[in-house]
């Protein structure tokens, strides 16, 4: 049986420390790896933070499953919209419909908090990824995507 809750503060992040796995296997498999001291202290910060969700999907209180966002408002949207930073499910768990049972939350989280958009980003070459949010009812633009890193 599945379980889908938001993950607010760092003891509930402590209580699932099964989730410090997930992350680190997204950060590895987008190819920025990272420790668990900068996992743990992404997620102090996040958790500081109104704007900035974690939500978990586990199967029998283990979690296989995240979405990482922020929101955020925009002129383009004319209200709130979510900036999907990351989404990531096990790939033991994947085409099972966890993805979709996350994504279906999350938009149900969206209409609750009046977020009227959902956002984010995905590599071209990630077929399988876009082919994914197509189906959750996305429209995939391609954009040029720009970042500065001020501090490294």
């Amino acid at each position: 049986m599945h379980e889908i809750h938001m993950v607010e503060t760092m003891t509930d992040f402590l209580e699932y420390n099964q989730i410090i796995h997930l992350l680190q296997d997204q950060m590895e498999y987008i190819g920025s790896p990272k420790t668990n001291e900068q996992i743990v202290d992404t997620i102090k910060m996040a958790l500081g933070s109104e704007n900035v969700k974690l939500m978990v999907i586990s199967e029998s209180g283990h979690p296989v499953g995240f979405v990482f966002f922020n929101v955020s408002i925009g002129m383009e949207s004319a209200g709130k919209y979510v900036w999907l930073n990351e989404m990531h499910v096990h790939r033991e768990y994947r085409g099972k419909g966890y993805g979709t049972l996350l994504f279906e939350e999350l938009k149900a989280w969206c209409d609750k908090h009046g977020v009227l958009r959902i956002m984010g980003m995905a590599d071209q070459s990630e077929k399988r990824t876009l082919n994914f949010y197509k189906k959750q009812g996305s429209t995939v633009y391609s954009q040029e995507i720009f970042s500065l890193y001020l501090k490294e």
